[in-house]
């Protein structure tokens, strides 16, 4: 069959029963055990094979494939049924758990963020079930995404590299890209800056005080601006000055202060050259004011490096082909790039693709997804899908 076969056989009312039932199933982070035994329910329905893998199994992640590994690539989809609370429940216009369709639109926590991927990726299983495909179609839907993916992705991933789970060739993640192709992500690095002062009673605070909270303010000044370098793929990294502690009483010149920075890189960044671009800049204050004095804390294991796909693979010419096909022309994210699971499916070599709709309000009040999105993305995958495995 042709790939314009396979989209024409996207089914609306489908995608749109699915996703409603994901978003009616309430899975705060840490309380997905219920989401996912749908899951399971819908899958053996359909006679899909699925493993269940979990290091808790209150937790766990389903892992359902279709078609032959030995006769092609693997293409795996990723996306996760962990939703964050509703802090704001009278702000909302439905219940945020019932999985409201009112003007074209799906209401609900997680509507946008991301049950409807992963409805749209569950109904491609539907749909390619009973096809010859040149190689195997995968999903991971996965928990604990919004709290660090140590139970979700990250088992995931080392279950891949223990043998225990295919390796896919090709990965898509779900996330919101509003249909752009995002093949790159920042990294991140945490820092601490500790000031030194001298403490001392407010009175005498010109006399023998020397205030940490200045020197910090100094060192904020020195630090937030605009970071030049560019990468077309993540755009411009980010130093954002986000917490500051010090001061004991109103009283008492502070001896002692504290900001944290959150530092987002770019591909080509390094943890030396990261912390080497922020003593410079410290460096520069210390030499015109000889009471400037700091230290830097920071844990080089909790560096995410900045990570990409290359232009060039299979897979994002693939999608690039599926946009143009549906009339799409095919554009990269490169908006703000935020971390997500596709970093862990890169860290370990394998290609990946974020591609999803992009809804509204995610983690807020009415939250919700356009249902014409829904099944563009559905229409997209089934294209690219149908172009990697060859039917």
């Amino acid at each position: 069959m042709s790939s314009n076969q396979w989209v024409d056989k996207v089914n609306r009312d489908q995608l749109v029963q699915v996703c409603k039932q994901l978003v009616s199933i309430p899975s705060v982070s840490g309380d997905e055990f219920e989401v996912m035994q749908f899951v399971k329910s819908w899958l053996a329905d359909r006679d899909i094979a699925y493993i269940e893998t979990a290091n808790d199994p209150q937790r766990p992640n389903i892992i359902a494939t279709i078609g032959d590994a030995n006769a092609g690539p693997i293409i795996a989809m990723n996306g996760h049924l962990d939703v964050v609370p509703v802090s704001d429940a009278s702000s909302w216009e439905s219940d945020p758990f019932e999985g409201v369709v009112r003007n074209g639109r799906l209401y609900g926590r997680g509507a946008a963020d991301m049950k409807s991927s992963v409805g749209v990726m569950l109904t491609m299983l539907d749909m390619f079930r009973n096809a010859s495909l040149q190689g195997a179609l995968s999903v991971h839907v996965v928990s604990d995404e919004e709290r660090g993916a140590n139970f979700g992705t990250k088992h995931v991933v080392a279950e891949i590299e223990a043998g225990n789970i295919p390796r896919p060739d090709f990965t898509i993640v779900g996330e919101g890209s509003g249909f752009k192709i995002r093949i790159a992500e920042r990294g991140g690095l945490g820092v601490k800056v500790h000031f030194k002062g001298r403490a001392s009673h407010t009175a005498v605070a010109r006399v023998t005080g020397i205030n940490a909270l200045a020197k910090a303010a100094k060192g904020i000044l020195a630090l937030e601006h605009h970071l030049e370098t560019f990468h077309p793929a993540v755009g411009h990294p980010v130093l954002s000055v986000n917490g500051i502690q010090a001061g004991i009483a109103d009283n008492v010149v502070p001896g002692e202060a504290m900001i944290d920075i959150d530092r987002r890189t770019v591909p080509g960044e390094t943890v030396e050259s990261i912390i080497g671009d922020i003593r410079a800049k410290l460096d520069a204050v210390a030499a015109t004011d000889p009471d400037f004095i700091y230290e830097l804390e920071y844990d080089p294991e909790r560096y995410t490096v900045a990570n990409m796909t290359s232009a060039d693979s299979p897979l994002v010419v693939a999608f690039q082909e599926s946009l143009r096909e549906l009339d799409r022309e095919p554009e990269f994210f490169v908006e703000w790039a935020g971390i997500t699971d596709a970093r862990l499916y890169r860290g370990i070599g394998i290609d990946t693709v974020i591609m999803g709709a992009a809804g509204e309000n995610e983690h807020g009040a009415n939250e919700y997804i356009e249902i014409n999105d829904i099944e563009t993305q559905a229409r997209i995958y089934a294209a690219t899908i149908s172009r990697l495995l060859g039917v």
